[in-house]
């Protein structure tokens, strides 16, 4: 890829950025903001129950007190849940975006225009993808990450109040570092996970007349639902391969990084489930080498090529 080519890609994504802010930049923020509210609301509850704060601060010096593996297993798990609302809030918003990318420019006749500028389509589309599957979830594990921090400040607060070591009894069982990059590179790893999806969303964007989002969710569900109808008359039985389940199935599988099925991970079980096993490189490669994966890669870059396809022979809807 050239530097000219580059260049016109990362200004295409930073339009999409711009036309866009409230997905994008203003949802993680809010949601970042209410996590906070909902704790700091819960904080003074808990203050109001226990005015000398002996129960809180027991639990904190009976928290400093297991092992350290548990430690970290607590730590990581509380980590890892903050961004739980966040990673399914950018899943629903990239699906609304996606739908609507091409249909949009179709629909007010804005693709008159870009089609009057010296910009391929497949980079138009590129754009798209870039910024459903790179820079919004950028945007939203920074929002995570300043949630993280602020709940761990909250929790050195309390800390010192209880008379611990917060460097070693909470900051370091936390392990933000480790947990940040596991973190992007389960996000980029979810977002080739779901690129079947995503590629078919752009696609319904491409073709649909009106309402892609709807003939997005039809025509699977259609197919679905045929496959369970003719398996059941013919065979008297539930059909071995149904589209809409693997679908539903992947989506449940992408809502937030890391969500593997213990039995992926080598030797896993509960009698020896730690903290690796939420924060493991290898349970994240795991999927990335699957060839469920690059199946599921080789179909969506096939809907991303119909998708210019259909975009280089658009005019408007």
């Amino acid at each position: 890829m050239s530097a000219s080519t580059l260049s016109r890609l990362t200004i295409l994504v930073r339009r999409e950025l711009w036309e866009s802010p409230f997905a994008f930049k203003w949802t993680p923020l809010l949601i970042a903001g209410l996590n906070l509210l909902v704790i700091t609301l819960l904080l003074i509850i808990g203050a109001k129950v226990d005015n000398q704060m002996a129960f809180t601060l027991d639990g904190i010096r009976m928290f400093a007190q297991m092992p350290d593996e548990q430690q970290r297993l607590l730590a990581t798990g509380t980590m890892f849940s903050t961004g739980s609302l966040f990673h399914l809030v950018l899943l629903i918003v990239v699906i609304f975006y996606l739908a609507g990318c091409l249909y949009d420019d179709r629909r007010d006749r804005s693709i008159l225009f870009w089609k009057s500028l010296p910009v391929s389509d497949t980079l138009i589309v590129a754009s798209k993808v870039l910024t459903a599957t790179i820079a919004a979830p950028l945007l939203y594990l920074l929002a995570i990450a300043l949630t993280q921090l602020a709940l761990l400040l909250i929790a050195s607060g309390y800390g010192l109040a209880a008379g611990i070591n917060i460097f070693t009894e909470i900051w370091a069982p936390a392990n933000l570092p480790t947990i940040w990059l596991v973190t992007l590179y389960a996000a980029m790893v979810q977002s080739l996970w779901l690129l079947p999806i995503f590629g078919w969303l752009i696609l319904c964007s491409a073709f649909a007349p009106r309402l892609p989002i709807l003939i997005a969710i039809i025509v699977p569900a259609l197919i679905g639902l045929f496959q369970h109808f003719w398996s059941f008359f013919t065979d008297f039985r539930m059909p071995d391969f149904n589209l809409m389940l693997i679908v539903l199935q992947r989506l449940g599988r992408g809502v937030v990084p890391m969500n593997i099925e213990l039995d992926q991970i080598e030797g896993s079980n509960m009698a020896n489930f730690g903290a690796e096993s939420l924060i493991s490189f290898k349970s994240v490669s795991a999927i990335l080498l699957s060839l469920e994966m690059w199946i599921g890669v080789a179909i969506g870059l096939a809907f991303l090529a119909a998708a210019i396809w259909f975009r280089r022979r658009a005019t408007d809807a």
